[in-house]
């Protein structure tokens, strides 16, 4: 989906997205083949998404142990598009910044 919203920075793996195959390459999206597209950290897609569409994925732990996320805007800090949503309980942080990460890019 990256690929899709106008990600082309240059990742450390590819990924095939007919069959899944995993590449070794520091290339952008636009320097890779149709049938491939980059595979960018969590870490490296969020500094995408902060720098490029001013979205701020702010993750909390809870201390039931389980972990939020929420979308902020950059500078002014709203919150956006989850008012209707239900609050999931995330077991890892990890899991919590996926969501943040699709979430966030289906608003835009």
């Amino acid at each position: 989906m990256l690929k899709e919203k106008g990600f082309n920075e240059p990742c450390m793996i590819a990924m095939n997205i007919e069959d899944g195959r995993q590449y070794g390459t520091n290339r952008t999206n636009s320097e890779l083949p149709i049938k491939v597209c980059s595979h960018p950290t969590q870490s490296v897609a969020q500094k995408w998404l902060r720098k490029t569409k001013n979205l701020h994925i702010e993750i909390s732990y809870m201390y039931e142990n389980y972990w939020t996320y929420d979308i902020l805007t950059i500078p002014r800090h709203d919150l956006i598009g989850l008012s209707d949503r239900p609050i999931i309980r995330y077991n890892t942080y990890e899991e919590a910044l996926e969501a943040g990460l699709q979430e966030a890019l289906k608003l835009i």
